[in-house]
């Protein structure tokens, strides 16, 4: 009785999802050029996410009473990201800090999808939850791993004497 009705609305739930990827990639690729053309302010910016998901982290212990184990992983996961920033943006996929990181993220998921997994939260409040807490800090990466192409090298490391004062062509 409804066939019609029916095809308008599966086809325009999906014409709409392929609206909200393009405009994810849209995004994603301005945030990468971003990432590309201010290096130094995206290290900051990420230092400071990594500080306010550890302080998050402890309020969620504190406030809500989070499972210890989840907090810990949580913040190990952290403080393995911030050994990324000593060379950031050159990140080499195959090196210790990159699949150190990459372990903890796992780690990180796999422990707070067993928390939730015990109770009935709906998909937005895990969504939210997830990004903010777990994913927030390593989509930042995610999103610079781009800039490492792009950048000079010696451009990014402190005391490299870069630039024309230092005895270059000028």
């Amino acid at each position: 009785m409804t066939v019609l009705s029916n095809i308008v609305v599966y086809t325009g739930g999906y014409l709409f999802l392929v609206f909200i990827a393009v405009c994810l990639a849209t995004g994603l690729y301005y945030l990468a050029e971003m990432v590309e053309e201010y290096t130094r302010v995206t290290k900051k910016v990420l230092a400071w996410g990594i500080k306010i998901s550890v302080v998050l982290h402890v309020l969620l212990l504190v406030v809500d009473r989070l499972p210890v184990l989840c907090i810990g992983v949580g913040i190990a996961s952290q403080l393995a990201y911030h050994t990324l920033l000593k060379r950031f943006p050159f990140m080499e996929v195959t090196s210790k800090e990159f699949l150190g990181s990459s372990v903890m993220l796992v780690a990180n998921h796999v422990v707070w999808m067993r928390h939730f997994n015990q109770g009935r939260q709906s998909v937005e409040y895990l969504l939210g939850f997830f990004l903010m807490v777990v994913w927030i800090v390593p989509f930042g990466f995610f999103v610079s791993l781009a800039a490492n192409e792009s950048v000079l090298p010696g451009g990014g490391l402190a005391g490299s004497g870069g630039g024309l004062g230092s005895g270059g062509f000028g």
